[in-house]
């Protein structure tokens, strides 16, 4: 995940550790513990991060990634994504539903009820727009935070891999399994291959 000036990175290393840079990506720094690492978010400014770990616990930072603050319960967190501010975030559970917070991740509200293998999600910059993608289903989007949901059957099910969404959340790119990138310009309704 990059900073908006792409000076301040952070990655994550499944079964390893969270790594930061400051200077675009020449020289990088450890961070926190080893462990299951599955997806990490960042705010605008590089300086809100959260990240996910599978079966375990969500984790958020307020400093850049020097220092990190557990969240929530263990689960299969499997995918993560940030407002601009850091302050709305997203994270879905592999197996199970979408939490949303707007307190810089925390505090977690459960969103969306259900058992699906949610593999990616994205977020508009100010955090309203959303879209998550299941493994073997469909793209669903929330306009209001994460509070309602439609599945997006034009989205078609297929095993969908990642998501990324514009700044106003009106453009976004998914891509799946072995197959291809799918783009849609209207939030998620309608996907051309």
């Amino acid at each position: 995940a990059s900073s908006a000036d792409g000076s301040k990175l952070v990655a994550v290393v499944d079964a390893g550790q969270i790594y930061t840079s400051t200077d675009s990506g020449a020289n990088w720094t450890a961070r926190e513990s080893a462990r299951n690492w599955k997806s990490v978010a960042s705010s605008a400014d590089g300086q809100n991060l959260v990240a996910a770990v599978y079966s375990g616990k969500l984790y958020t930072s307020v400093d850049a990634g020097v220092t990190w603050t557990n969240r929530n319960s263990d689960r299969p967190w499997y995918a993560v994504a940030s407002s601009s501010s850091g302050s709305n975030l997203v994270a879905a559970v592999y197996g199970g539903g979408i939490y949303t917070s707007t307190d810089v991740g925390t505090n977690w509200v459960l969103r969306s009820t259900g058992d699906k293998l949610w593999a990616a999600v994205a977020s508009s910059s100010n955090g309203l727009k959303l879209a998550a993608a299941e493994v073997n289903g469909f793209i669903s989007t929330s306009t209001d935070g994460g509070t309602n949901w439609t599945q997006q059957t034009g989205s078609g099910a297929r095993f969908w891999t990642s998501l990324a969404s514009s700044a106003d959340g009106t453009e976004l790119v998914a891509s799946t399994y072995g197959g291809k990138l799918y783009t849609s310009s209207d939030s998620g309704v309608t996907w051309t291959a």
